[in-house]
């Protein structure tokens, strides 16, 4: 940080005005005492002449040599050099040189002047002494006319050593003054500046979040007033942090708990805010790395940036369905609106985001299913009418054609009533809890194994196929007993339709953790890993073709996925094409009350391994 520091700054300032000051002042007491030395030393000579005239004017009487007597007795006893001059010029009488050696002195300026009636004052270099001296003179009297001019000097030396004297004085004195208003300035400097310094600090523990800490009190009133309002402004800036951090973290904790992605973008399509449904659904990890971002740099999907783009320049509402393209399909419904400050001044929009994947997915599967119990009752249907207005037509008179031709109409009457009572059972298991006789009692897995093994041994015989039966006796778990053996026959019979003449079907139960296993295993044609996802729905086939002749009505998995549920355990398959399936069922050991079933569609089964599929 760069800057003087503030207690430098006043001590520099202080030292300054103080020595401009004693600068100043020394300097006028040194001109004023030269100056006063200077007329004090005029008013001594003048003084003296003075003093000097009544003996002068009595010895012009006696003659020139009488006056210069006098001037140098005086001048002796004085210590100054007395000068007599007549008013014509010539001297008479002198202290330090012979009179009539000496010039005539009328032109001299102190001569002018005082023989002009004034007090005469000059300084300069004695032509007969050689040195420099201040010379006064003063007329003198005698019945009113002038008599004489009288002269008195010292040389300038004197006077320069009492100027020296004085002006040593001064500078002492300018020193001390100095030297006190130096210590002064530094103690009001430091005086000034440590509040000054210890609210700064103050400040610096409030920019880092310490707002329990509080400024002390100063000796002066505006400190006070300073370090008070600081204080409140800390306490107050704390309670408003505290409540917008609250206010944050309700917010955080609501979009974090949506369901539905927000995404909130400025003017300028930067990202001011995003919960992680949003991050997810756009194929981010963390919702923080995307705040401050670019939606372009985020968003990576042309429909959805196209509809960013379409919602910030719109003032109305929009919303559209865009379809995503990730690892799979998926359907985002989109509504954009708004996003307003607090002035209504329109800062940006707000996106919601919406996953239909699932609706757009149960949709698909109802559309299907319409469509093909449709097409699965009409099969029949065509074919018995069909024969029966065969047989009107008049074929019943061929007996041999007429038994032919009723017992197709009978098959496809059982292949009616077999479709009707697995629907009809579907929708008594999707009732789920309200539909089942009563709570999931403990039963021995060997004796359910065993009954659909029973039900299933007829064609297994027909096929040449081998069941095995793998479980131990005490092996238990709670369960409907009956709609459980529906189960595993239905798996079992699966199994044996699509298992080569000959070979073998294992079925088996054991305990796996907290769950218990059954799993029936064939060795058959195997399904490919496209049919997986749709497995467990109502009349889906692998190969439809072979799946009618075989006898299939479509909904046997269908079946056994809402009697897992009606248990609270899920389903599982396991296949390789031309190796083979495996069918699981997991069912827990603890017991609980029957779940409402899921809709069709739901993943409501756990599917693994390679290429799967069923038939």
């Amino acid at each position: 940080m760069s800057g003087r520091r503030l207690f430098k700054s006043l001590f520099l300032s202080y030292v300054w005005i103080a020595l401009v000051a004693v600068i100043a002042v020394g300097w006028y007491g040194e001109r004023t005492a030269r100056q006063t030395c200077l007329d004090r030393t005029e008013e001594d000579l003048e003084a003296r002449a003075r003093l000097s005239q009544r003996a002068i004017v009595e010895s012009l009487a006696r003659g020139p040599a009488a006056v210069d007597e006098v001037c140098k007795a005086l001048g002796a006893a004085s210590g100054t050099r007395i000068t007599v001059i007549l008013p014509d010029g010539r001297v008479v009488g002198d202290t330090e040189a012979d009179p009539t050696t000496m010039d005539n002195h009328k032109d001299r300026p102190e001569v002018r002047a005082a023989i002009s009636g004034g007090v005469g004052q000059s300084t300069r270099t004695s032509p007969t002494v050689k040195e420099e001296l201040m010379y006064v003179a003063v007329p003198a009297y005698r019945d009113g006319a002038l008599t004489a001019i009288v002269r008195t000097a010292i040389p300038v030396t004197e006077i320069h050593a009492i100027y020296d004297a004085i002006r040593w004085r001064i500078l002492l004195a300018v020193l001390g003054v100095a030297a006190v208003l130096a210590a002064v300035s530094l103690w009001v400097s430091s005086r000034i500046a440590r509040p000054l310094r210890e609210m700064g600090a103050g400040a610096e523990r409030f920019a880092r979040g310490e707002f329990a800490h509080r400024l002390p009190r100063s000796g002066t009133l505006e400190l006070n007033v300073l370090s008070r309002a600081l204080n409140e402004m800390a306490e107050q800036l704390d309670e408003r942090i505290r409540t917008m951090k609250c206010q944050r973290n309700e917010l955080e904790a609501v979009l974090s708990s949506m369901q539905e992605g927000v995404l909130a973008v400025d003017n300028a399509g930067v990202i001011i805010n995003v919960n992680q449904m949003a991050a997810t659904l756009l194929g981010a990890n963390d919702a923080g790395q995307l705040r401050g971002k670019v939606v372009q740099e985020v968003v990576r999907k042309a429909g959805l940036l196209e509809f960013v783009e379409t919602s910030l320049a719109s003032t109305s509402p929009v919303e559209d369905s865009i379809r995503v393209f990730a690892d799979e399909d998926r359907w985002l419904h989109v509504h954009g609106t708004m996003l307003q400050d607090a002035t209504n001044q329109i800062i940006g929009t707000l996106i919601v985001l919406h996953d239909v994947t699932r609706l757009r997915h149960l949709e698909d599967v109802r559309r299907d299913f319409v469509a093909n119990v449709s097409h699965e009752l009409r099969t029949p249907i065509t074919s018995i009418k069909g024969f029966v207005e065969t047989l009107i037509d008049g074929a019943y008179e061929d007996r041999e054609n007429a038994r032919r031709f009723l017992e197709i109409i009978s098959r496809q009457a059982d292949r009616l009533n077999a479709i009707i009572e697995d629907l009809l059972m579907l929708s008594w298991l999707e009732k789920g809890a309200e539909a089942q006789p009563g709570r999931l009692e403990p039963g021995s897995l060997l004796e359910v194994l065993r009954a659909a093994i029973d039900m299933c041994e007829k064609m297994a015989g027909e096929k040449n196929v081998t069941i095995e039966v793998q479980c131990e006796p005490s092996l238990t778990a709670p369960m409907n007993a009956h709609l459980l053996e529906q189960a595993v026959v239905n798996l079992v019979n699966n199994a044996v339709k699509y298992s080569e003449p000959g070979s073998r079907v294992h079925v088996s139960a054991a305990q796996e953790g907290e769950c218990v296993a059954i799993r029936v295993q064939d060795w058959g044609c195997g399904i490919e890993r496209k049919h997986l996802p749709r497995l467990f729905e109502r009349f889906y086939r692998v190969d439809k073709a072979r799946s009618r002749e075989l006898g299939g009505t479509g909904l046997g998995l269908a079946i056994v996925k809402h009697i897992a549920l009606v248990h609270g355990a899920n389903v599982a398959v396991e296949s390789k094409v031309g190796e083979g399936s495996t069918f699981s069922v997991h069912l827990p050991l603890v017991g609980r009350p029957a779940p409402v079933a899921a809709d069709e569609g739901e993943d409501a089964c756990e599917i693994t391994g390679g290429s799967t599929g069923a038939p």
